[in-house]
């Protein structure tokens, strides 16, 4: 015997996420930074759900990196706004340059007790803080349109 265990068709479904079941795929319709003085920063992202929207806010003090958090979890209160209930944390959010463009990559934790990792990653099109949000949702689209089991 080899020693390795292989899983059952129940124990592969009891692995897979479970989804949530939104009617269709949230739409970014709005991301954007307001700056006030003081290096203070608030970030508004709205989502279409539907004929429903539902808008995410998220402040700090900072620079450019801040931003992108901001915008990310701007857009993760949208989604929880949506959904009713905090599904998923922010582990991190990077801006990198790789074949010759300018990407954000960000991952994501659900709150099962596995911690699923999710990764979204969006090229810059128009402004990091865009982009950042498209990253969100490019991670969390998958889980938040699958049926609920």
């Amino acid at each position: 015997m080899t020693g390795k265990s292989f899983k059952t068709e129940a124990e592969h479904a009891l692995d897979e996420p479970q989804g949530v079941g939104l009617p269709s795929r949230p739409i970014l319709t709005v991301a954007e930074a307001t700056r006030a003085p003081g290096s203070r920063v608030e970030v508004c992202v709205t989502l279409r759900i539907g004929r429903q929207r539902f808008e995410g806010l998220s402040a700090g003090v900072g620079l450019d990196v801040v931003e992108l958090r901001l915008a990310a979890e701007a857009t993760l209160d949208a989604i929880h706004q949506a959904v009713g209930a905090t599904r998923f944390t922010l582990v991190g959010i990077k801006r990198l340059h790789a074949f010759d463009a300018d990407v954000i990559l960000v991952a994501l934790r659900d709150q099962t007790p596995c911690a699923r990792r999710y990764i979204g990653a969006v090229p810059v099109r128009s402004t990091n803080i865009h982009a950042a949000a498209a990253a969100v949702l490019d991670a969390t689209n998958r889980i938040l349109t699958a049926p609920i089991r």
